[in-house]
């Protein structure tokens, strides 16, 4: 224990050595290195800019090269002056003012000569004015190396940077040709690179005060360059001042670093004085800190939200059930939870009306269990509840159905009264193993069989429902292989008929999978599959191209296709289904899409948009059995369709169910009433159709007419009808 007059200097002794100096050498390597980085990013950035500005002054001479080659080329391949040249007794004027003049005054060529086929200066001009010819045994020594090149690798043209006196300068040789053969002649230009031609290409090339020294060292504050020619004799040095980026920008920054720099060291003393502080109450941040442990224990193992168990906790008491279960050969159970409906609480209420509805349903949960079973949450709408020491099974089935009529009154959420379900899935051990993940396993299976098979129910795990999984599992892969290389997989057309079952008025689109070793496998069966995986957005897409082609035979046929609830709400449903009938060549008027309940019950205004979207592009919409759902009704004062096709439940209970004839007529005056076609499925027998057609219906379609045909078998059965 310290004493309190030894607790200060202990204290500013611990403090100096593990806080004061460490602090201290970080900002000693702070400033030496901000130091160094500002001076090495100057540097860096300078030599980058200064290289920079070489290549740019270099490509600059080059193309001024070039530029002076080409001016050269407009008299060298001139026909009347090689004419002319040829010619005794030439007119000096007409080669002043068609050369020299022309060359000086045009381009700019200050000193200018003839040469004849012996070398010899026939003709010179220096700045557009004639000169003697002795006037050339000033230029030959400087450009014989030219020359002599020119001569001895036979080129036409030659360009290229000379050192005459004390000047460089810019010299062409071109050979002067008359009509494709060389005369013997050659024209010779020259350009000095003074200040006028050094000032436009400086603008030019944003080069500040480009200039000639000759071979002078360059100022402190310049750059050099030297000018080297093809042969490699050196035209002289080229100086100017160059962009200092990397300086300019020290100078920007300088003063925002410096202020950085001080402001950390204004923020390390303030924290060395806040850490000086916090050491003195070191004793009460230990018993702080005690707490905090505490809390943070409680946290890793509860739901913050409800305070139940997590996943963490309801692990831990899963695995000691199945050790007391397994020692005292005893049972235990586990069951797992899924509120059906709660994903529209939340759309319908808002995220904060669903937290409060899943506090309530944890108090609903946690007043039903014994002292010695546990409730948790393990996920958003997902609850776990281990019950231990079960002398009798059927506790268990007591418990879930207490469990659903708890949770299926009613909730108060902002004033008004909403419900939900709930779907559970139950294992039971050791009868359904003694792993705990095996476990969790088995009751997700048996919670995916209550949720397909309705929901708001109770189910136990059998073997069954593991291989139906992997069964599921199977059929998806040898889907997704079908689909790929298309084998199994066909479109298949069933007829509508008119009224009397004698005249085709169009075909719908049915899928059809023949597996390779399971045969043919019924749509019920794998569509459902389909839409858990994804794979029906491929596979809707491939039908509407299916369909598409068989429109375009028999474009006076309407077409039906289904489309599922997952397709419909795919982004960019709309947009894809016009892109392929555009690309498959098909008229949208000839094909109808059909669509379920099931894809106008989460958002009606967005289905509604998508719905006025493909009608816009000529499409028919159908609204596929109706009668089916609890709104059907409503859906036709909402939705602008085309069609409605009735149930074949209330077709097969023509004659068997009372009042079944009433319903399908009410149903054909509200859809003549609102000017939509109405089209019953499901017509086994004579008598069914000639209710439906008593009662009004447009279309019939059903086993009475015709199965579904391969599309090679359309035309048989077109033909039959056509001669029956």
């Amino acid at each position: 224990m310290f004493n309190k007059d030894q607790l200060p200097d202990t204290f500013r002794r611990e403090f100096i050595r593990e806080v004061v100096l460490p602090l201290a050498a970080v900002l000693f390597i702070t400033w030496c290195a901000a130091s160094f980085s500002l001076v090495w990013t100057a540097k860096h950035n300078n030599h980058e800019a200064l290289v920079q500005q070489e290549n740019i002054v270099k490509t600059a001479f080059s193309q001024s090269m070039t530029e002076h080659l080409r001016q050269l080329h407009s008299l060298s391949n001139w026909l009347p002056l090689a004419q002319y040249l040829q010619q005794p007794g030439n007119d000096t004027r007409w080669l002043d003012e068609n050369i020299g003049s022309w060359l000086y005054e045009m381009f700019g060529h200050q000193d200018i000569f003839i040469l004849d086929p012996q070398g010899q200066a026939r003709y010179g001009w220096q700045n557009g004015k004639r000169n003697e010819a002795l006037y050339w045994s000033k230029f030959e020594p400087a450009l014989s190396p030219w020359l002599v090149r020119q001569h001895e690798l036979g080129i036409q043209d030659l360009v290229d940077y000379v050192k005459i006196g004390e000047r460089a300068a810019l010299v062409a040789i071109s050979n002067i040709s008359t009509e494709g053969n060389n005369s013997g002649f050659r024209i010779i230009g020259i350009k000095y690179l003074d200040d006028g031609f050094l000032n436009a290409l400086a603008q030019r090339s944003l080069i500040d005060g480009l200039h000639y020294i000759g071979d002078r060292p360059a100022p402190a504050d310049q750059a050099r360059f030297q000018l080297t020619s093809r042969l490699g004799f050196s035209a002289g040095y080229f100086a100017w001042r160059p962009e200092q980026p990397g300086s300019e920008i020290v100078k920007m920054l300088m003063p925002l670093i410096g202020a950085l720099l001080l402001v950390t060291t204004a923020v390390c003393i303030v924290m060395m004085y806040r850490l000086w502080r916090m050491q003195l109450g070191l004793a009460q941040s230990i018993l702080r800190l005690g707490a905090s442990e505490a809390q943070a224990q409680h946290l890793a193992f509860h739901d913050v939200l409800t305070g139940l168990p997590n996943r963490a906790m309801i692990d831990d008491r899963l695995t000691q059930a199945l050790a007391r279960a397994t020692r005292n050969r005893s049972q235990a159970a586990l069951l797992l939870l899924d509120l059906d409906r709660f994903k529209n609480i939340n759309d319908t209420y808002g995220h904060h009306a669903g937290d409060d509805l899943i506090i309530e349903v944890s108090h609903r949960l946690a007043a039903l269990l014994r002292d010695n079973d546990t409730v948790g949450r393990i996920g958003g709408d997902e609850f776990v509840i281990v019950m231990e020491d079960i002398q009798d099974l059927s506790a268990i089935d007591v418990l879930c159905q207490d469990i659903l009529d708890a949770l299926a009154k009613p909730y108060k959420l902002l004033g008004s009264e909403a419900w939900i379900g709930v779907s559970i899935g139950i294992t039971v051990a050791p009868q359904d193993g003694l792993d705990r993940q095996e476990l969790m396993r088995k009751a997700d299976i048996a919670l995916y069989e209550a949720k397909n098979e309705g929901r708001a129910q109770y189910r136990h795990f059998a073997r069954a429902m593991d291989e139906s999984v992997q069964t599921r599992q199977q059929i998806a892969a040898d889907l997704r292989h079908a689909l790929q290389q298309k084998q199994g997989l066909e479109v298949w057309y069933q007829p509508l008929m008119d009224v009397k079952g004698e005249r085709v008025l169009g075909f719908e689109a049915l899928l059809r999978w023949k597996h390779a070793q399971r045969g043919f496998i019924a749509p019920s069966e794998f569509i459902p599959i389909a839409e858990e995986t994804g794979l029906i957005l491929q596979i809707g897409e491939w039908v509407l191209r299916e369909a598409c082609r068989v429109s375009l035979r028999w474009p006076t046929l309407t077409i039906a296709v289904n489309v599922s609830p997952l397709q419909f709400r795919a982004a960019g449903f709309v947009q894809r289904v016009k892109d392929i009938v555009q690309m498959e060549g098909a008229n949208p008027r000839a094909l109808e899409l059909e669509i379920t309940e099931g894809v106008l019950i989460d958002n009606e205004p967005e289905a509604r948009a998508i719905i006025i979207a493909l009608r816009e592009a000529g499409f028919r919409i159908a609204l596929d059995d109706f009668g089916t759902g609890y709104s059907s009704l409503n859906y036709l004062s909402n939705f602008p369709v085309d069609k409605i096709k009735i149930d074949r439940s209330f077709t097969q209970s023509l004659g068997v169910a009372e009042n079944s004839t009433a319903i399908i007529e009410s149903v054909v005056r509200l859809g003549h009433a609102m000017g939509l076609t109405v089209t019953a499925e499901g017509v086994e027998t004579n008598g069914q159709m000639l209710a439906l057609a008593e009662a009004g219906c447009n279309q019939l379609q059903g086993y009475l007419f015709s199965q579904a045909v391969p599309p090679e078998k359309i035309a048989l059965m077109l033909e039959k009808r056509k001669a029956g």
